[in-house]
């Protein structure tokens, strides 16, 4: 990959981020249960001697004088380690903090560090966390257990994010949300939590099927300066031609992409939100300029119609199309009392219905 300089997966742009910060003289520390190998055995930060016992950590040993990078293998009491993962992080705002849960719903145990400490922390106390939450998120089937890290509720929890895009003085959120569809955002995202001049809790709703998807890959080129984050990701496709916009976040975007190529539906453009807090009003607004013939407009989810993103960009893309007489119509699973449903069966009718209804 490094040398073809192209299709970086995921963990290899993770690994990027942390041997460049650690080169660059910054300690980052990632805590959760399995970190080392990651939960999917896709991360492989720390190696075993099988003899020794020994751990062995290879990003520990790039260069001389580099900052060090620490791997906490936890048990799942996600109250207490995240607890301590937000106190590292006020302790040490020079580390990059990181707790990861082994799926993004097992978060609910620590709800109390999230609402009382990492969300309230900074109005409450005036104290800045650059704690990052990576929450492997995504619907595969794999049931209300395993699906959700429940979005909204990070969502429900930022402040300073107006509906209104002209109201300058709220729109500074006390936390930062983002859906990432390509290694290249992740990487900039983790990078730039330790380069701001200011610190905000990071929730990364994390990949599951992105990991080793063959489509969810970016050029080296793509993590290169004078390359960033991008909160909004283009479509390709020419705009003149597309009378149907759609909205998405996340791994669903590429199951849309093969249902266009199947469809031969040309008519249909996607815009990716790789950030949803702080929300990019300016950015979304000049993606709407782009598709003068637009005749529809829809956000599509993969999460029931009372959960995932849709309650929080619901009245703040009413905003943006308040000078437009097209609205914003949901697409998406329909409201449900669980995450997830239990059944493969049930999971694949209502992917396809998802998936349908998009076009």
């Amino acid at each position: 990959m490094i040398s073809a300089g192209d299709k970086i997966d995921w963990a290899t742009a993770e690994a990027l981020a942390f041997g460049s910060l650690l080169v660059e003289g910054h300690n980052v520390r990632i805590s959760g249960q399995d970190v080392g190998r990651g939960t999917f055995s896709q991360r492989h930060v720390r190696f075993t001697d099988q003899k020794t016992d020994e751990g062995v950590v290879p990003l520990n040993h790039i260069r001389p004088k580099q900052g060090k990078i620490r791997v906490a293998d936890s048990p799942l009491s996600e109250l207490a380690v995240m607890g301590y993962e937000y106190g590292y992080s006020l302790e040490d705002p020079n580390t990059l903090p990181i707790w990861e849960a082994q799926f993004g719903d097992f978060s609910n145990g620590a709800q109390i560090v999230i609402d009382q400490f990492i969300s309230t922390g900074e109005d409450k106390w005036w104290r800045q966390s650059g704690l990052v939450l990576l929450l492997p998120h995504g619907y595969d089937g794999a049931g209300p257990e395993h699906s959700s890290c429940r979005i909204e509720r990070y969502l429900q929890l930022c402040k300073g994010d107006s509906f209104n895009p002209s109201d300058v003085d709220n729109q500074i959120p006390n936390m930062q949300v983002i859906y990432p569809t390509t290694p290249a955002n992740y990487f900039h995202a983790l990078r730039r939590q330790i380069k701001r001049t200011f610190r905000k809790p990071l929730i990364v709703v994390g990949p599951k099927t992105m990991l080793r998807a063959s489509e969810a890959v970016s050029p080296l080129s793509a993590m290169a300066s004078p390359s960033s984050f991008q909160p909004v990701l283009s479509d390709t496709i020419d705009p003149a031609g597309v009378d149907n916009v759609v909205f998405c976040s996340g791994k669903l975007y590429y199951d849309l992409v093969k249902e266009r190529e199947r469809l031969n539906a040309s008519n249909t453009a996607f815009v990716r939100l790789e950030e949803l807090c702080p929300f990019p009003h300016t950015l979304l607004a000049n993606e709407l300029s782009r598709y003068k013939n637009a005749k529809t407009y829809k956000w599509v989810q993969e999460e029931p119609q009372n959960m995932g993103a849709w309650t929080f960009v619901m009245p703040r893309f009413l905003s943006l199309l308040n000078a437009n007489t097209l609205p914003i119509k949901y697409v998406g699973r329909p409201a449900a009392s669980a995450s997830a449903v239990g059944f493969s069966g049930d999971h694949k009718n209502q992917h396809a219905a998802v998936l349908a209804g998009a076009f």
